[in-house]
């Protein structure tokens, strides 16, 4: 019944020992799509191994699961950009040719919350080195007609810069964090929008007003919701390992600010994620 358009399965394989029945849990309940995310170089196997082990069926997975494959802003991809980029075609070239369900490019984007001038640790000041390696990733996608899953943080500007410089306007900006000017300068180049558990976390009125007016604003053709799992728990399981199975929550936050049936949120959501990712309609929904 539920969709989850952006989660990382292995991740969550990595931080509970329950992820096998949590895939069983997902079945049980008719989840029609779940998308796992790539963000590193060579990261499909592994991603695509953590799910078989657990689901046990012979080295297959469940059909309900798709997979992207993409490079995360980060500093090891952007300093060698040039051999992560040619990794990531010959990944994407593999998996379509195996009849894998490989969907989109992605996560790729900007990040300006670790990645500034100065930045240590894990960001980088290369922020002309972050935009070509986001750059080349939507022109991969535009050559292969593939949807992009974008991550932008703190990032609006060059962002919308670099997806209007390749043209590609096929995707979806997911855990959209900006607020209703960006969103439609995102919907006007006909880009969705996904939302994550964070509408759960108002804590005022005021700021569950501008949550809702924001989440409205979104055309249903154009609505995503996701968990980012294992990261931003909805509320009240904040403190919690993220799973895909806590969806709910964000589907009753969404249906409230929306004035809509989850049921209807539920279809919605489902049937753009199809259109999107050109996935056929599945049974189980």
């Amino acid at each position: 019944m539920f969709t989850d358009s952006h989660c990382h399965l292995r991740h969550i394989s990595q931080k509970t020992a329950h992820f096998p029945l949590i895939l069983k849990a997902m079945q049980e309940e008719k989840y029609p799509f779940i998308m796992d995310i790539g963000t590193d170089v060579g990261d499909f196997m592994p991603r695509y191994k953590a799910v078989a082990d657990a689901w046990g069926a012979a080295g297959n997975v469940p059909d309900f699961i798709h997979f992207s494959a993409g490079l995360w802003p980060g500093r090891a991809a952007i300093e060698h950009r040039a051999e992560a980029m040619r990794m990531l075609e010959t990944d994407i070239q593999a998996i379509l040719k195996s009849g894998q369900s490989y969907s989109a490019v992605g996560e790729c984007g900007i990040d300006r919350y670790w990645n500034h001038a100065g930045a240590a640790g894990t960001g980088t000041g290369d922020l002309a080195g972050e935009e070509r390696l986001f750059l080349e990733q939507l022109a991969l996608a535009e050559r292969y007609g593939l949807a992009v899953i974008i991550h932008s943080r703190d990032g609006f500007e060059p962002t919308l810069r670099c997806i209007d410089e390749v043209g590609w306007h096929r995707g979806v900006i997911h855990c959209f964090s900006y607020g209703k000017k960006e969103a439609e300068a995102f919907l006007e180049r006909g880009w969705y929008l996904s939302f994550p558990a964070t509408i759960t976390y108002a804590d005022n009125a005021e700021t569950a007003s501008e949550i809702a007016e924001l989440v409205r604003m979104v055309p249903d053709d154009r609505l995503l919701l996701e968990t980012d799992a294992p990261y931003l728990a909805p509320q009240p399981v904040r403190r919690e390992v993220n799973t895909p199975l806590n969806i709910p929550y964000t589907y009753r936050a969404a249906s409230e600010y929306r004035h809509c049936s989850i049921e209807h949120l539920c279809s919605t959501v489902y049937r753009n994620c199809c259109r999107l990712f050109s996935v056929l309609h599945s049974q189980r929904f």
